[in-house]
């Protein structure tokens, strides 16, 4: 991938997509955008035009509310959009497609999960749907660079935050203590209560690292042998109760946080292996992501990813 090379980022409004578009930027290409949603394959092909190299972070995706409240529209969504793109990617000729996965595909395990653990066993009900598509879509993935010689190929991360994300009930788990421990700190209260034991074990990787990752492996000689499925790892696996102090003192909040012990907890570890670039600190993602939520902008975190990635 070349400084002139055209590429194109779909989904450059939401989390990954954004952080995306920013940093190729800042590294000196020129990246491509497109507006609206691709519901068709003449959609898929006027989408992708000319485009050499395609970042596919448009879909949809969310945390266990949303996975219990409407499975079947993000399941049928997931597949739509990917039979509809990487159709079109072959048709045009693209020579490389990176889309992202989630770390729900991987079966319910005690221990971090690598690729050779696909299929291994059952997945987490409360994402089952939706990890069940993305499952077909890591297979049609396989099948395109086998059929066909596409150099298609499915990024994994574990759970990402940071500036753009999610702030809704629909969020997932970071963004939605950020904006409660906020709200709880405006309003005064001395206590916030979340569900479940504040026990489960989630690993958690800053977005403009996913971004940084997903433009090396783009331009890596190894990215054929990698495909179609590679990791992205970042730190390991904590507490939520000790990712929720983290966002508390980010946050400034001072009061009791409290666990219900009910509700739905999803995994009590989920956790990946994998290629490791460098990594933003927790307690520093965390601090960035805030003030994005308070003030819009990005304090720093830009700055400090490119340097990283010099």
């Amino acid at each position: 991938m070349e400084k002139d090379s055209r590429i194109l980022v779909l989904g450059h409004r939401g989390l990954v997509g954004g952080a995306l578009h920013l940093k190729l930027a800042q590294l000196g290409y020129a990246p491509r955008h497109a507006p609206g949603r691709i519901n068709s394959l003449s959609g898929a092909l006027a989408t992708l035009g000319d485009a050499e190299y395609v970042f596919l972070a448009a879909g949809v995706g969310g945390g266990i509310q949303k996975n219990l409240r409407v499975p079947a529209e993000l399941a049928s969504d997931t597949l739509r959009l990917l039979t509809h793109v990487f159709r079109a990617a072959h048709m045009r000729r693209v020579r490389r497609l990176i889309w992202f996965a989630c770390a729900c595909v991987y079966p319910v395990l005690d221990r971090p999960a690598t690729e050779a653990d696909l299929w291994a066993g059952p997945l987490e009900l409360t994402s089952r749907a939706f990890a069940a598509a993305t499952l077909a879509g890591i297979e049609l993935t396989r099948a395109y660079n086998q059929q066909h010689g596409t150099e298609f190929l499915a990024l994994c991360p574990p759970t990402v935050y940071g500036p753009g994300d999610d702030f809704s009930k629909d969020g997932h788990v970071l963004a939605a203590m950020i904006r409660k421990l906020h709200d709880a700190k405006v309003a005064g209260a001395p206590e916030v209560t979340f569900w479940g034991s504040g026990g489960q074990r989630r690993q958690f990787l800053y977005v403009e690292d996913v971004a940084g990752a997903a433009i090396e492996v783009m331009r890596s000689p190894a990215f054929r042998q990698w495909a179609p499925l590679l990791n992205v790892a970042g730190q390991g696996a904590i507490p939520l109760g000790e990712a929720a102090a983290t966002v508390a003192e980010a946050v400034g909040y001072a009061g009791r946080i409290r666990w219900d012990g009910v509700g739905p907890e999803g995994a009590a570890v989920k956790e990946i292996l994998g290629r490791r670039w460098p990594v933003t600190l927790l307690r520093d993602g965390v601090k960035w992501t805030y003030e994005w939520y308070v003030f819009g902008v990005l304090p720093g975190a830009g700055k400090n990813a490119a340097e990283a990635s010099a």
